[in-house]
């Protein structure tokens, strides 16, 4: 009877350890594009190169690196930081796009997704995908049937074209 207890008690440590490996981890979110990412990825690089030249001279002051090395790393790393602040000066500088440019950005992406076998919502309504007239949520991409008034995934209410 102990024994039997004992081998229960070991089964269950073992399955709670063991969950979090076999549990399947988080989805990584999509990579964001355009401008507005570029910037963003620019900057936090601006900061990993900006503490890099911190912590050399660190190094430098507390005796682990020593001058000749220091200057040289410094010197590449204050070349990588000038780059990238001119390109954000760059980016930052650009002209806003016209809608003509962000409607042709967009129909790319679209004929992009078609290829891929996607399908893209447009508008506030549901729509109805080329290929098969199935309907989808402008929300959250979900099927929809034509008689829903809302989107059963996400609640988004549905109007009819």
């Amino acid at each position: 009877m102990t024994a039997i207890l004992a081998i229960m008690v070991v089964a269950v440590v073992t399955v709670v350890v063991a969950y979090p490996l076999w549990k399947p981890g988080p989805h990584a979110p999509p990579d964001p594009v355009g401008p507005a990412a570029r910037l963003a990825t620019l900057q936090e690089r601006k900061l990993q190169l900006y503490a890099a030249i911190r912590e050399l001279g660190f190094d430098y002051r507390t005796d682990k690196l020593e001058e000749a090395d220091y200057d040289e790393e410094v010197d590449r790393v204050k070349a990588e930081a000038v780059a990238v602040v001119r390109q954000i000066d760059e980016l930052r500088n650009q002209p806003p796009r016209g809608p003509d440019e962000l409607e042709a950005e967009i129909d790319a992406f679209r004929r992009r997704l078609a290829e891929e076998g996607a399908t893209v919502a447009v508008a506030d309504a549901p729509h109805a995908d080329d290929r098969g007239g199935k309907l989808f949520c402008t929300q959250c991409g979900a099927a929809v049937a034509a008689a829903d008034r809302f989107c059963a995934a996400c609640g988004q209410p549905l109007r009819a074209t």
